[in-house]
């Protein structure tokens, strides 16, 4: 599978780390040399050191042949519109970064595949939701709310030989 990636940032170097390690043909565009020379010393991968937003950049990384096209760099409208641009070209996938949780909660209602991008994500968004998902299965029986949501108290129970009974800090 061709996969091209914008953004060689966090999300975007372990991405292409992912994916290299599962025998994915990877690009990796972005316009911070330093962040491409580390990926390309360190995946076996193809770089490109350019705007995502440019057609001739995205020609040059084969954008016609690819199967599926994501952007993760730190600008959102970036994102949003190198995905336009690659599935205008040929991409037959794209995924752009958002941060802006206000998109996720009105995709349909604003059509985001109509104009080319097939999904949305956000790694805030994700993190939050798996920090809510591991606090409900935690240890934690108990729940009290302050303020509307302001200062959260939890409750927990613990076992007579727990450690921490009878500590003094």
């Amino acid at each position: 599978m061709k996969i091209i990636i914008a953004g060689a940032g966090e999300v975007g170097f372990h991405l292409a780390k992912l994916l290299s390690y599962e025998s994915q043909e990877i690009t990796l565009i972005d316009l911070d040399k330093e962040s491409l020379v580390y990926a390309d010393t360190h995946l076996d991968i193809k770089v490109i050191k350019g705007d995502a937003t440019s057609i001739s950049v995205l020609k040059e990384a084969r954008i016609l042949n690819s199967d599926l096209f994501i952007s993760v760099t730190s600008s959102e409208t970036s994102n949003i519109t190198a995905c336009v641009l690659a599935k205008q070209l040929g991409a037959k996938r794209t995924i752009a970064r958002i941060s802006n949780p206000e998109f996720i909660n009105h995709k349909d209602e604003v059509g985001f595949t109509k104009f080319g991008i097939d999904e949305l994500i956000s790694p805030e968004s994700l993190a939050a939701a798996e920090i809510e998902l591991l606090l409900s299965q935690s240890v934690f029986n108990d729940t009290y709310e302050f303020e509307e949501g302001a200062l959260t108290m939890l409750g927990l129970s613990l076992s007579k030989d727990a450690k921490i009974i009878n500590k003094i800090s």
